[in-house]
């Protein structure tokens, strides 16, 4: 879920920028080990040889990148709904 925060969004949910940056790295590191490690994309497999350390480490990663985006995308969707364009962003239960 790609959102487009403004200023006031981000006062009364202030995390979404920073799994936002965090959605964006994963997205790039997932890409990243795919071209390192073509073998380990969906679908390619020219030839099947066992994975070496590397392409092991890579698949480990990118299997967790991905269920990282899929609990960041979940934390998007269930908290989408706080923001209201134009409301206060009065946090009583702030600490600070």
């Amino acid at each position: 879920m790609e959102l487009d925060l403004t200023y006031e969004e981000l006062q009364i949910l202030p995390e979404l920028a920073t799994l936002d940056v965090l959605d964006a790295v994963l997205q790039t590191t997932i890409r990243a080990l795919h071209a390192a490690h073509p073998g380990l994309m969906d679908g390619y497999n020219p030839t099947p040889e066992p994975l070496t350390a590397s392409a092991c480490a890579a698949d480990a990663i990118v299997h967790l990148s991905r269920t990282l985006l899929d609990a960041i995308d979940r934390y998007q969707r269930i908290n989408y709904h706080r923001i209201q364009v134009g409301s206060s962003p009065i946090r009583s239960s702030d600490p600070f």
